[in-house]
């Protein structure tokens, strides 16, 4: 097992719980943030998120592949969409066809599902994030990959002005997050009728707290999806 702790003071309380189960450190090595993030770029590739559906992490190299190609920058705090949830995210985006639609992806991170939505012909895309360096990264994906989209910073919904409307809402996060979204006063006013939510990021144990709460707010799940652990929903809003 190799671990990776931001402060070197995490490194005894985690020692003490992974003892409990026999583990003991081999070695310890500290690396400066910069040093590890040029490391782990060498580790990265251009790579298919989905199927037609290609991600170029190099901000020198221009990728030719059939089909569609995200730019994506590596940084410290936001990925290149290698993460499970963002695949599955982005089959249900492609499922609930961005064509002529109006877009919301609240907690976008890279803004890579921004894109994405907006390469699959959305008319109108609304990132948010309540990171100021998640904005700052999404403003740099959106001009790399040459599409405009709307980035606010938010809190949940609200930087939402009160007569805006989305016919998808896409939010990867956690499921304790996305539940705190669906009680949020805005959620159902934000969705047009017959509107799409796409909810991933959720961990199997919590699936069933998801669906409890999507039915309060009149939402009928369509479908589902997983990878390993991760589960992603698609949800439809009754009429």
């Amino acid at each position: 097992m190799k671990l990776y702790v931001k402060k070197e003071e995490q490194i005894k309380d985690i020692l003490d719980l992974l003892s409990l189960y026999g583990l003991r450190l081999l070695s310890k090595e500290i690396t400066e943030e910069s040093q590890w993030l040029e490391e782990w770029k060498k580790t990265i590739n251009v790579f298919e998120l989905i199927d037609g559906v290609w991600v170029n992490p190099f901000s020198d190299k221009k990728i030719e592949k059939p089909g569609i190609v995200l730019n994506v920058i590596p940084g410290s705090a936001f990925g290149t969409g290698l993460h499970s949830t963002t695949k599955l995210a982005a089959e249900l985006l492609r499922k609930a066809d961005c064509i002529g639609k109006d877009v919301i992806d609240v907690g976008t991170g890279s803004g890579i599902l921004s894109v994405l939505a907006k390469k699959f012909g959305a008319n109108r895309v609304l990132a948010l994030d309540n990171d100021t360096l998640a904005i700052e990264k999404a403003k740099e994906t959106a001009i790399l990959n040459d599409v405009d989209i709307e980035i606010r910073e938010s809190d949940l919904l609200s930087a939402v002005e009160e007569h805006e409307r989305f016919d998808i809402l896409v939010s990867n996060i956690v499921a304790e997050v996305l539940i705190q979204l669906m009680k949020d006063h805005k959620f159902d006013k934000v969705l047009k009728e017959k509107g799409f939510v796409i909810f991933s990021g959720i961990i199997e144990s919590k699936e069933k707290s998801v669906i409890e709460q999507a039915k309060e707010v009149n939402l009928v799940l369509r479908d589902r999806t997983e990878d390993g652990s991760w589960i992603a929903l698609l949800f439809h809003k009754k009429t």
